[in-house]
């Protein structure tokens, strides 16, 4: 938190703490939060540099029992989440990563191989809430089919109202239909005026 100051009272500074931004930034790329179905991830660069030091960074935490392996789980999920081309060709357009590694393939085979063979328990490492959470999410097919027919037919504004034209011509169908049944089951009786 950052800190400023105010103003001088006498011999002594007061000093004010700025309060955090609307749009948060994430501090570290470690930072994934899973919240309302959105899986938060934060910006990456993925380059011959931090592949370097990732892959070093997961060694150490091999090496060193007593340290945490918050890069361990970090390499496990992102080795959960990227598996094909497609996976990090979609992860770049959403901004997750910027990739000067080389080509989809080759970020693919970098986060495969960074936690491959490496022991790891998910329940101890910092990501095992943000994992049961995910599953739990997903087990629920409310969620997931909710979250499909919202992108399908809510995802732009045309999209959006060509759902609500189509919803609106069902409804005139039905009442439609509804009051030619009506009339035909139940005839205006002779001798009445409407």
């Amino acid at each position: 938190m950052q800190k400023f100051v105010a103003g001088r009272k006498g011999n002594t500074y007061r000093y004010i703490e700025f309060i955090q931004s609307a749009t948060r930034e994430a501090v570290s790329f470690l930072e994934i939060r899973f919240c309302n179905g959105v899986l938060e991830i934060p910006h990456i660069v993925i380059d011959n540099l931090r592949a370097d030091l990732l892959m070093n960074f997961v060694a150490f935490e091999q090496c060193y029992s007593h340290c945490s392996k918050d890069v361990t789980s970090y390499a496990a999920f992102m080795s959960c989440l990227i598996r094909t081309p497609e996976d990090v060709s979609f992860l770049c357009d959403k901004n997750i990563i910027e990739n000067y590694l080389g080509t989809d393939e080759e970020v693919v085979h970098f986060f495969q191989n960074l936690g491959k063979d490496v022991p790891l328990d998910i329940g101890e490492g910092y990501l095992w809430k943000l994992f049961k959470d995910v599953n739990e999410y997903h087990r629920s097919m409310w969620h997931v089919r909710w979250e499909g027919f919202r992108f399908k037919y809510f995802g732009t504004p045309w999209t959006f109202l060509s759902a609500l034209a189509a919803i609106i011509l069902l409804l005139l169908t039905a009442i439609q239909a509804f009051f030619a049944v009506y009339g035909y089951a139940r005839p205006p009786k002779p001798g009445k005026k409407h």
